[in-house]
């Protein structure tokens, strides 16, 4: 089964355990996907379905929400390492889902309501919150894990999208 809002690993341990306390056999879980099979006679999938909406997940069942939540799915594979950021995004986009990078962007700006660049842009931006919690990485470290091109343009970008420079945010890290 597809789901979408499924874009890190709390969710996949979240979905895993959904379908697991309703009686499931879970196979494999991965961003955006659970592989299942019943285990219990009472295993209901429409209580899996409520759950998963409880919690902000979408079971997808069309063509076009497919493609969203693969979209989503490859902005993770993006962000995950250095080892992906030789190709850009939409290289990638376009080579996974075999169609043109514009008509997939358009769709995805039609249906979330956000275009994709900026939607990448503020996974990446959250990314960089949850690697400036290791106090080991340094922000040059950080800028290349997450493909920026400099620390100078990831630190503008990070500032642009949350008010504070790098240092500042972790600073703050420190006194939570």
């Amino acid at each position: 089964m597809r789901i979408k809002g499924m874009v890190c690993r709390r969710c996949i341990a979240t979905v895993k355990d959904i379908f697991m306390d309703e009686g499931f056999q879970v196979g494999a879980v991965e961003l955006g996907e659970v592989r299942y099979s019943p285990g219990s006679p009472g295993a209901s999938l429409e209580r899996v379905k409520e759950r998963l909406a409880a919690e902000g997940f979408e079971p997808l069942d069309d063509r076009q929400s497919r493609i969203i939540a693969r979209v989503k799915e490859l902005v993770e594979e993006h962000l995950s390492g250095p080892e992906h950021h030789n190709h850009n995004f939409s290289e990638m986009v376009t080579e996974a889902l075999y169609m043109d990078y514009h008509a997939v962007s358009a769709l995805f700006t039609a249906t979330e309501g956000i275009t994709l660049e900026r939607y990448l842009i503020g996974r990446r931006t959250e990314k960089a919150k949850e690697l400036m919690q290791n106090p080991g990485l340094s922000f040059t470290d950080i800028a290349f894990q997450l493909g920026y091109s400099s620390v100078h343009h990831f630190s503008n970008q990070f500032k642009s999208l949350t008010g504070l420079s790098p240092s500042a945010y972790r600073g703050m890290l420190g006194k939570a």
